[in-house]
């Protein structure tokens, strides 16, 4: 993935349309960026009733509700870091939404010190974001100072 998907996420966020549609548009930038077969979305915490739900998205359908600490998402929500399993097989506790994911980067969002989102990243390939973590992690900061 190349550094102007940057720029072009940018712009996107900055450009007319409301916030699902900048958020949308996003996301199928980064998609096409990684290719057909990769899966991007957003997994939203909901406060009241304690768990992550399925937001804007592109690829296959995808798991609807994360419990924090649960799967990667999960993980990733509970540690307010970010990670990346470069084979999700080998990861205690994976949550498996699509068989065709094979290594997957999440990364959180935070606003005022609260996590209020992740940003998940799924590849069919083993160890497919390898070269992709330093946008990703750009992407995922410009879409949390969005949120």
């Amino acid at each position: 993935m190349e550094n102007g998907i940057i720029l072009s996420v940018k712009a996107t966020l900055d450009g007319q349309g409301s916030l699902l549609s900048k958020l949308l548009n996003s996301l199928a930038l980064v998609k096409q960026n990684l290719g057909e077969d990769s899966w991007v979305g957003l997994y939203v915490y909901d406060e009241k009733d304690n768990v992550l739900n399925l937001g804007p998205f592109q690829g296959s359908p995808a798991c609807v509700q994360i419990k924090p600490g649960k799967g990667v998402v999960g993980k990733c929500y509970a540690s307010k870091m970010p990670m990346y399993i470069n084979d999700v097989k080998k990861f205690p506790g994976y949550i498996c939404c699509d068989s065709k994911v094979k290594s997957e980067a999440v990364f959180p969002l935070v606003y005022n010190g609260h996590v209020i989102a992740v940003f998940d990243v799924d590849s069919p390939k083993k160890d497919g974001l390898i070269k992709d973590l330093e946008v990703l992690s750009q992407i995922a900061t410009l879409i949390s100072q969005f949120a």
